[in-house]
């Protein structure tokens, strides 16, 4: 008799799985089109910038309207990418369908005036709020509805970045429970995988960068790496440290909250006359594949630069990502490293572009899959050390807090 009452079970879990990896296709095409275009978006943001300098001087104005926007449309999407991470453990949570079409015009307009920002977050909550608001309309429980969620954050990160493994990863590795992680493996991976391949077909110009041949070890690179993962991790929580005390400077001196994001605008532009130069203005790619080929041109206290540029912007107020930035910081401090002591700069800057995330975010396995997809096995036993040194040292710092609430439903788990 207990056999039999065990078939409909077994069968009911087959058919849950069966529809959530069947989901999950349907969230990698949308997630892989909404990268691909969020891309295209952007790239043609940052053309029009180049083309038209006078734009930068905008950016008090840029900050303004989005300041407007946030303030009178966005104050349930408040917590960005935490939100998203929070919807997953609090039963009645949810992703506001609003979220997708603010964050992308915010982003945008953020982009388009040269505010320092990334990209990853702003795909992650689209991609979520899409996929969350399909999700509620249907009616699917909580318990499917949050591994789809954790689909929708993959195929977000595997399409942005064309790393669909890493992309998986990071998704369950951002939940910090593992009994999220049974269910939504597969379907996070199918997500991941499927929206890295729609974003290709679709156009999607993902940064190639040259692979890292192989590393041989010796006492020289074992304590060069020992002292990089210190840096990288310095790095990571002067930047976490960095824009939370400026979030918290502009919220004590600039009462009206649309007004700060426009004060911050004047504050990017002088420091853009400070530095005598625009390129930390934007996504700056250009100094991180000079980062990566070793190109002398990169200044030493760029990754400093680049540092106060995305703490100022963000934590005023700006709408973007803060990934694309922290894996800038961290290959060019890497770089910066390399040459005090006269190291590979190729390979202490790809070091530094996983290290540097993986410390702000803990998220150790996906920055180590990370570096295998982007550079290659290669440099495999180079990766793992300086990853996992660096996430020791930083500690509890990350920029993916949860919520009190998340945090008592996680301590419920």
């Amino acid at each position: 008799m207990a056999a039999v009452k065990a078939t409909p079970s077994l069968f009911a879990r087959s058919k849950t799985h069966a529809a959530h990896l069947a989901a999950a296709i349907v969230i990698g095409v949308i997630g892989g089109l909404v990268a691909a275009g969020f891309l295209g978006s952007l790239n043609w943001a940052g053309t029009v910038r180049n083309d038209n300098e006078w734009l930068i001087y905008l950016l008090p104005l840029g900050g303004l309207l989005v300041g407007l926007l946030y303030h009178r449309f966005g104050q349930p999407i408040a917590g960005g990418t935490s939100l998203v991470l929070d919807a997953v453990h609090v039963p009645d949570g949810e992703v506001p369908s609003r979220m997708a079409p603010m964050i992308y015009t915010g982003s945008a307009a953020s982009h388009v005036v040269g505010a320092s920002v990334g990209r990853e977050g702003a795909a992650v909550q689209m991609v979520a709020s899409i996929t969350d608001d399909i999700a509620r309309r249907l009616r699917i429980p909580h318990a499917s509805r949050r591994v789809l969620l954790v689909g929708a954050v993959a195929a977000a990160f595997g399409g942005l970045f064309g790393v669909p493994v890493a992309g998986a990863l990071f998704a369950l590795e951002t939940q910090r429970r593992t009994r999220a992680h049974a269910a939504a493996l597969l379907p996070a991976l199918v997500a991941s995988v499927v929206a890295n391949d729609i974003a290709q077909r679709v156009g999607a110009d993902h940064e190639h960068i040259d692979a890292i041949t192989g590393v041989s070890f010796s006492w020289n690179i074992i304590w060069r790496i020992v002292a990089a993962a210190a840096c990288f991790a310095l790095v990571a929580v002067a930047y976490i440290q960095a824009e939370h005390r400026i979030k918290d400077l502009f919220a004590r001196l600039v009462k009206y909250p649309p007004l700060r994001p426009m004060v911050g605008g004047v504050v990017v532009l002088l420091l853009t006359a400070l530095a005598g130069t625009r390129a930390y203005l934007g996504i700056s790619t250009d100094l991180m594949y000079g980062a990566l080929t070793g190109a002398v041109g990169v200044a030493a206290a760029a990754f400093a630069w680049k540092l106060v540029f995305t703490a100022t912007s963000l934590g005023s107020g700006f709408v973007g990502g803060e990934m694309f930035p922290l894996f800038i910081m961290g290959a060019l401090a890497g770089a910066q490293f390399a040459r005090i002591t006269d190291a590979s700069v190729p390979l202490f800057a790809a070091l530094g572009l996983i290290a540097v995330f993986a410390a702000a975010s803990n998220t150790p396995v996906t920055c180590i899959v990370i570096g295998i997809e982007l550079f290659g096995w290669g440099g495999l036993g180079a990766y793992i050390p300086v990853v996992l040194i660096a996430v020791a040292l930083s500690g509890d710092h990350t920029i993916y807090k949860p919520s009190p609430l998340a945090k008592k439903h996680l301590d419920t788990v």
